[in-house]
């Protein structure tokens, strides 16, 4: 089984993928991950987004080793591990400016569906993944959050990383990275077909999971067994 979860950005979607994979033991995959690894590198070496040829380059002579360890991903940059580079300020106001170009989406995409390979079932985490990666995957979440919320979460993300911003800065940049993800001439951001809408902004995580597991019962998906199996219990059953 492919679970394909899309997003808006800030909107919890990797929160959600991660703990779904976990809870129902499936491999796991985040896109945006693998942007950020790239940007990372473009940074530390002051390449910029008009530089193609040294982008290329990079994106050729890069060892990259991402896992998931059950609980968060762990990102091996050239033998240096990076998670905790991933989501700096910095890497987030850039990493659409280099994820937007076709060569360096065509490689995720191949780590991609080579993952998908090697895994009989899986939850695949980004931006175009039920849209254009795996439009057939057999169920699609298109996860959204009011720009406030997202905002707020984002600056916790910050703080925690000893970073001090301004939420009206921060929301400034959650609307031009959802226009950049919109707006973009490949794989702009949509609401996939045949999607369950998730608006976290409404929900906490575990009330989230929740309307999932409910979502994928009633799709004929999964069973209330398997959900027994993996010691998962709905939080009101019977709505």
């Amino acid at each position: 089984m492919i679970i394909a979860i899309d997003g808006t950005s800030g909107s919890g979607k990797s929160t959600i993928a991660k703990l779904l994979a976990k809870n129902f033991k499936f491999g796991f995959f985040s896109a945006g991950e693998l942007y950020r690894a790239i940007t990372v590198k473009a940074l530390n070496l002051h390449i910029s987004d008009s530089e193609d040829d040294k982008l290329k380059y990079i994106i050729e002579n890069t060892n990259i080793q991402y896992s998931f360890n059950g609980v968060n991903n762990v990102m091996i940059l050239d033998g240096i591990d990076i998670t905790d580079k991933l989501h700096t300020e910095e890497v987030s106001n850039f990493v659409s400016k280099l994820s937007c170009k076709l060569f360096v989406r065509e490689y995720v995409r191949k780590l991609q569906r080579e993952t998908a390979k090697y895994n009989e079932n899986i939850v695949m985490e980004g931006r175009d993944i039920g849209s254009v990666i795996f439009p057939d995957a057999d169920f699609k979440i298109f996860v959204d959050c009011k720009i406030e919320t997202r905002a707020k979460r984002r600056m916790a993300d910050y703080i925690k990383l000893g970073e001090n911003v301004k939420l009206e800065n921060v929301i400034e940049d959650l609307k031009e990275r959802d226009y950049r993800d919109m707006h973009r001439e490949i794989s702009p951001l949509v609401m996939p077909e045949n999607s369950f809408l998730l608006d976290t902004s409404l929900n906490d995580v575990q009330t989230s999971l929740d309307l999932i597991y409910k979502e994928m019962i009633r799709r004929n998906l999964i069973t209330m067994d398997f959900l027994n199996e993996r010691g998962l219990k709905l939080l009101n059953p019977n709505d």
